[in-house]
């Protein structure tokens, strides 16, 4: 049986299990979403490694959280043949010395919310001061989760300036979320000229993908002519060095309980937050940036990183994970001081400063951590305070 079999095969059985036909399947979509889970997600393993004689593991759902992880994995194995190599499997987007776009993502239609479902959610709000009064509007876009309300545990930045959150359009419909960094932007630069006074600088940041995302709006807004003065890159790995999260990875996050915030003393991750990081690791996957014109780039680039892992020992810690990919090492591992990390390449010319703050990825937006980062934008944005 071929690879390509072996996958329409297992997508049949699990089409049976849940009550979907094969081709109904989105490459994106969680397992949970599609509500194969607990004893439903073990009985279903069983039955693949029944009838496909390939060693399946009886967590391969949660190993493997999203449609495409879980095929990437059965393609692997039918290469190494039926007798299987491991319950694991090497990621197929493996390390490089030069990261690449792996996924071809759609292309951005004339009108950007073609076929966009209407938001749940407002796009953005103001979470600091008034726009109308305040003579810095910093505009903060949001990590895989997609929230720019997470930034609204963050301590008064000043009373000169106002903080404006970006919420994704897909929060609570990652199903529909396909589209690629780029189209993301389109979506969210309309909104952001209509907060801002006009021919007044931008100042952008985001925090991990967000630094894609304020990225794309800086080239759309000083391609409309605009100016933006700073940028603020909060623990954002630069795509040009760094690879997408390998789906596995986000599996054994969500395992270990080592994303989202903390619940009744227990660490857990809601599943529209699951399903929102799953696809933006897609669209991440499919994204590699190209510079600013020097002539256009921000005056002033702010880096913000942390020092500290996800865990003190990737081998004590029990993650099943490939360290020779560098974004996982960069997620996983305690670091140094971090610097530009090739996004001097995207922004050259800028004058580049660096801060550091407590915690670890995940935690920069939750207490006490987020009092860290409001003091370093206290420092660094005019009018903070």
């Amino acid at each position: 049986m071929s690879s390509d079999e072996r996958i329409q095969k297992s997508l049949e059985i699990i089409g049976e299990a849940i009550s979907l036909e094969p081709d109904d399947f989105q490459d994106h979509e969680t397992w949970t979403f599609l509500g194969l889970k607990d004893l439903l997600a073990s009985a279903t393993a069983s039955d693949l490694k029944n009838q496909l004689d390939v060693d399946i593991p009886s967590d391969v759902f949660q190993k493997y959280p999203t449609v495409v992880a879980f095929k990437d994995y059965i393609r692997i194995k039918s290469g190494a043949g039926a007798s299987g190599g491991g319950s694991s499997a090497t990621e197929p987007n493996g390390p490089s010395s030069q990261p690449k776009a792996t996924r071809q993502m759609p292309p951005i239609p004339d009108d950007p919310w073609q076929n966009i479902p209407k938001p749940k959610v407002p796009l953005s709000i103001v979470l600091q001061g008034k726009p109308e009064t305040a003579s810095t509007i910093i505009f903060l876009f949001p990590d895989g989760s997609g929230a720019g309300t997470a930034y609204g545990s963050l301590p008064r930045v000043g009373e000169g300036v106002c903080l404006v959150g970006l919420n994704s359009p897909f929060l609570r419909q990652a199903q529909s979320f396909t589209c690629s960094i780029e189209h993301m932007a389109r979506l969210w630069v309309d909104v952001v000229r209509k907060i801002q006074p006009k021919g007044k600088a931008y100042v952008l940041g985001g925090w991990s993908a967000g630094g894609y995302y304020a990225f794309e709006v800086a080239k759309l807004l000083t391609a409309a002519g605009e100016k933006v003065e700073r940028m603020v890159l909060i623990d954002s790995p630069c795509r040009l060095e760094f690879e997408a999260l390998p789906a596995q990875v986000v599996g054994e996050l969500t395992r270990k309980g080592l994303m989202g915030a903390s619940v009744n003393g227990e660490r857990t991750a809601p599943e529209w937050l699951i399903q929102h990081f799953t696809s933006t690791v897609i669209s991440v996957d499919g994204y590699m940036p190209t510079p600013l014109p020097k002539e256009v780039v921000p005056k002033y680039v702010n880096f913000i990183w942390v020092r500290e892992g996800l865990v003190k020992s990737v081998a004590e810690s029990g993650l099943e994970v490939d360290l020779s990919v560098k974004v996982t090492r960069f997620l996983l591992e305690p670091r140094g001081e971090l610097k530009t990390v090739g996004w001097e390449k995207l922004l050259p010319g800028a004058k580049y400063k660096f801060d550091y703050m407590t915690g670890n990825h995940f935690q920069i937006t939750q207490p006490p951590h987020s009092d860290s980062l409001g003091r370093i934008l206290k420092k660094i944005v005019p009018g903070g305070k």
